[in-house]
């Protein structure tokens, strides 16, 4: 049993760092390099979209694996996949190819992920497993923006072209979800597959109970996405500097996260949940509102902290209001859910952002989802935990 939990855990964190690192190495390199080919904000948008889309298809896919654990091995493989297209050549149609791929794999990812966290939600202190895999994620997310900012600024100090040296960070995805897929594998194989009823809930399914999660995601998604793309084009950032700014960000998801955990175990996690998102929406609010260069990196790090790190906690007590039988049918419904409403977001934000040319009304218009998140939240977790019916 020990050697079991030891090889869970191992497959686990190298898992979640590995997808990490290989998301927020196109999370910072795939806009630099449209706008290094002289794309628009709003292509950027289209093509952070389309992965975020394929995240959906992904958790789609999920169903048709005889065990839902077995997405996360079956998810890096295609990151891995997606990384190899990005760095194939020049062509906006392989990019777009090479996003979707990438998506497909971090939406299995992520569902297998659920599968074997989502056991526990209900029990005692379940806030902190959800809150240590993402924690460990969010740790691999850091230093890939770091590797991705810091690679980019070596080769072109070695004289790369500039649009080469933004490809070729590429490899930094590719070799992190790859490195991670044996651990994945062996503990599968040491692993029986639990018993599931293949239950296919309708698309609205929990709405009521994701609705806080929606509006969360697609306010950050819109928030975060276009960081790079706000910072190169308003206030010059090099590749380097946009890179440091992200692992800024994925630091503030971690601590975040950790502050979130804690706050929920000593005080509920109404309070903690209540506190943190309406904090980043006033952050946001505020964000909307100041053009100096580093109050705008400053409020974006603390909207960061507080929204997303609580998000851990958002999801647990969503999944601990649900019979523990339909937890797997739910987390595909409201996994390619959540990635649509993010992917929508994003087209919203790209358009916003090509349509004024500043980011004041793209974060009005998070800030307000923020907000909306932190009210539906509280009603949520009103709602009474589920409860086994005693034989």
């Amino acid at each position: 049993m020990r050697s079991l939990v030891t090889a869970t855990r191992r497959a686990l964190v190298a898992s979640g760092l590995g997808a990490g690192i290989s998301y927020s190495n196109l999370a910072v390199a795939l806009p630099l390099l449209v706008l290094a080919e002289h794309g628009s904000s709003f292509l950027v948008g289209a093509l952070l979209a389309a992965e975020t889309i394929a995240f959906s298809l992904g958790a789609l896919l999920a169903m048709a694996l005889r065990r839902s654990e077995s997405g996360v091995a079956t998810g890096l493989a295609a990151i891995a996949a997606g990384d190899v297209l990005l760095l194939a050549g020049p062509g906006r149609g392989l990019l777009f190819v090479g996003a979707v791929v990438h998506g497909i794999g971090m939406g299995l990812f992520w569902v297998g992920v659920q599968a074997s966290l989502g056991r526990r939600s209900g029990a005692a202190g379940s806030q902190k497993v959800f809150v240590g895999q993402y924690v460990v994620y969010v740790t691999g997310s850091a230093t890939g923006a770091a590797l991705t900012g810091g690679c980019i600024a070596l080769l072109r100090s070695a004289g790369v072209d500039h649009t080469a040296s933004i490809r070729v960070s590429f490899l930094i995805g590719l070799v992190s979800s790859a490195v991670a897929i044996p651990a994945a594998i062996s503990w599968l194989r040491q692993t029986e597959a639990a018993p599931r009823v293949r239950l296919r809930p309708p698309p609205m399914s929990g709405f009521a109970l994701q609705l806080p999660d929606l509006l969360l995601v697609a306010a950050m998604g819109m928030l975060l996405n276009f960081t790079p793309v706000v910072l190169t084009h308003l206030f010059s950032f090099t590749p380097l500097a946009v890179g440091v700014v992200a692992g800024c960000v994925a630091a503030a998801k971690i601590g975040g996260s950790v502050t979130a955990g804690r706050l929920a175990q000593a005080a509920g996690s109404k309070l903690a949940v209540g506190a943190m998102l309406f904090g980043s929406a006033l952050a946001a609010g505020i964000l909307a509102r100041t053009d100096q260069m580093w109050l705008y990196v400053s409020l974006t790090v603390a909207a960061t902290f507080l929204a997303i790190g609580v998000w851990p906690v958002v999801v647990d007590g969503a999944l601990a209001r649900v019979a523990p039988e339909e937890r797997h049918g739910l987390a595909v419904v409201w996994n390619v859910r959540e990635y649509v409403a993010i992917a929508a977001a994003t087209v919203l934000g790209g358009f916003l952002l090509d349509a004024s040319a500043r980011p004041t009304l793209l974060l009005a218009v998070a800030a307000g989802l923020l907000a909306s998140a932190a009210i539906s939240a509280l009603a949520v977790l009103g709602r009474p935990v589920y409860v086994p019916r005693a034989a």
